[in-house]
């Protein structure tokens, strides 16, 4: 009787350590941290793209990831996956519009959205 007792109140200790850590939100929070860190990159690389070239790769994500690879990203352009949907498009020879959505947004994401013009719950780059 006593062992049972022992093993519901640790199962009751799990649930409530389960619930306050929420590893869903962990998991989706650590994804959207990766895309912000992505999209700095590919912005890196269409700020060194374009000191070389004085114009941004057209718009499609084959013909970005031609005019970044190899010389500015190195193996695949990040975050150009199936599961993550980037977006990008040249505006003009000086501006572009890049963005990837998130599962929660932030002050910077809302401000990145503000600045660059990007949609609703995403983060966005656009030249500085």
């Amino acid at each position: 009787m006593e062992l049972l007792i022992v093993i519901a109140i640790i199962g009751i200790l799990v649930t409530i350590v389960l619930i306050a850590i929420d590893p869903v939100r962990v998991i989706q929070n650590s994804q959207d941290t990766k895309r912000r860190a992505e999209m700095n990159q590919i912005k890196t690389a269409l700020q060194m793209y374009f000191n070389d070239n004085r114009d941004y790769p057209a718009s499609g994500t084959p013909t970005l990831t031609a005019g970044l690879v190899p010389t500015y990203v190195r193996g695949q352009l990040p975050g150009v996956t199936a599961v993550t949907s980037f977006n990008y498009t040249k505006i003009s020879t000086t501006d572009y519009r890049a963005s990837v959505p998130v599962n929660h947004t932030t002050g910077d994401d809302t401000d990145s959205v503000t600045k660059c013009s990007g949609p609703a719950n995403s983060y966005s780059v656009c030249p500085d």
